[in-house]
């Protein structure tokens, strides 16, 4: 690039990017770079896709797909997303890598600030779309708590390990006192009531990497398997700890796993990047979907079973029919890696753990961002939502964090000795982390711990 080439792209870009403090608008900051990098391809006698990007009224009314910007959250705009290469929009500029850094902020800050037209007009409203009130009537509470098994046999080929491994696994039963928490050819459980170790369920397939208690408490699904080998899961009756059959031919190991609330499907998925339904009753293949571009970190049936949730490592995110896989859809704005999601009881939000330390949140009906909040420094690993629509998040900066569903921090702990890899809800609504060095602890909301349990293979 030439001196002169140089000269003339910092005083556009000069014109453009005004103080940090001052509002955007469309006829100062944002026309200047939409004739910069997009008119091109995208003005009057020259409409590519039908977008013409030289007023604010064509610019709103977008091209054969509908609206290009929305007020609100940035990644809820095409055209934000194509700018950005996030999730399938056609990358603008077509075949050049995406714009610079502070482009792409002009661009965000004057989405998010209402699309204020000029220096004097008014920003547009830019409210969430979510209803946030939790329906009650889906909570589907037992009338009784489900009976679980006090004590299981010690294994007659247990594992011995010099040190507790991480909890890579770890799942409360909704509505009686048992936890499980994942091991090597194991899956161990205690009673909250006293803390006791019940024993362990022996899980020969390899790696155990997934825990799901049924939403009625009486069936404890595990998933795992041996990589690049094959991918199985287990259903077991909490009453009895008995196997009742065992679901799914994945030829890796299965990273992500849910039981549908009717307890007639379950769904798997791992390193292959494909999501498979199985049929509980006789083991049967329903459907797949391949979709996703990476790793696949998690899937969650909704509460009213539905729809199935899925994401990856690429931080794809797709809503599919339950039942069918039909009608896939895909949900931008992450985009880096979704360690796991999570729905609210009611079934109408869907929060994302995301590795660059954001915690997202999204209205499935309408398939939008809502709402989304820095929850911690060097990425979220897991998430778990409360009956009553609390968000529970772990991190690598070793805290956990208890949050309302406007991102306002309720308590914060941060006793973990590594990375918070896993977090749930307990029977009573208090707070289950599993870390890095294989420690279990177990808070009240309000951030009094109550107890701490290893993860060894065998009682100490």
């Amino acid at each position: 690039m030439s001196i002169v080439t140089r000269i003339i792209l910092l005083s556009v870009l000069s014109a453009a990017f005004v103080r940090a403090e001052e509002p955007r608008n469309f006829e100062d900051h944002i026309l200047p770079l939409l004739r910069e990098h997009c008119a091109n391809c995208h003005r009057p006698g020259k409409t590519r896709g039908g977008l013409d990007v030289t007023t604010m009224e064509k610019l709103e009314k977008g091209g054969s797909a509908g609206p290009s910007i929305v007020a609100g959250i940035a990644e809820n705009s095409p055209l934000f997303r194509a700018i950005s290469h996030i999730g399938d929009e056609e990358a603008m500029p077509p075949e050049q890598d995406k714009l610079p850094p502070q482009i792409l902020a002009a661009f965000k800050t004057w989405i998010e600030s209402g699309l204020k037209p000029n220096a004097t007009g008014k920003a547009r409203e830019t409210r969430a779309v979510v209803q946030l009130t939790v329906d009650t009537a889906t909570l589907g509470a037992p009338k009784a708590a489900p009976d679980f098994i006090r004590s299981l046999p010690p294994l007659a080929n247990a594992p011995k390990l010099v040190r507790a491994l991480p909890v890579m696994a770890l799942a409360a039963n909704p509505w009686a006192p048992v936890i499980a928490v994942g091991g090597h050819h194991e899956t161990v459980l205690h009673d909250l009531t006293d803390g006791h170790r019940i024993g362990a369920l022996p899980f020969a397939e390899g790696e155990v990497r997934v825990l799901r208690f049924s939403r009625n408490g009486q069936v404890l699904l595990v998933g795992g398997g041996s990589p690049t080998a094959s991918g199985k899961v287990q259903l077991i009756e909490l009453k009895t700890g008995k196997l009742l059959t065992t679901v799914g031919e994945d030829f890796d190991v299965v990273l992500a796993a849910d039981l549908s609330p009717d307890q007639s499907l379950v769904a798997t998925a791992g390193p292959e990047k494909l999501v498979r339904v199985y049929r509980v009753a006789d083991g049967a293949l329903v459907w797949s979907m391949k979709k996703h571009a990476d790793f696949i970190t998690s899937l969650d049936f909704s509460p009213d079973g539905k729809q199935l949730a899925s994401a990856d490592r690429a931080g794809g995110i797709f809503i599919s029919e339950a039942a069918t896989g039909k009608n896939p859809r895909l949900l931008a704005g992450s985009t880096e890696a979704v360690n796991q999601l999570t729905w609210r009881s009611d079934a109408r939000s869907l929060a994302a753990a995301c590795g660059d330390g954001q915690t997202l949140l999204y209205d499935p009906a309408t398939a939008r961002l809502v709402a989304k909040w820095p929850a911690h420094e060097g990425g979220v690993l897991s998430i778990a939502y409360s009956r009553e629509g609390r968000l529970l998040t772990g991190g690598h900066d070793a805290t956990a964090c208890l949050w309302d569903e406007t991102g306002k921090q309720i308590s914060q702990l941060k006793n973990c000795h590594t990375a918070a890899f896993r977090v749930a809800f307990t029977s009573t609504q208090h707070i289950l982390v599993g870390d890095w060095s294989g420690t279990v602890r177990e808070w009240t909301p309000e951030g009094k711990e109550l107890r701490s349990i290893s993860n060894h293979s065998a009682p100490p």
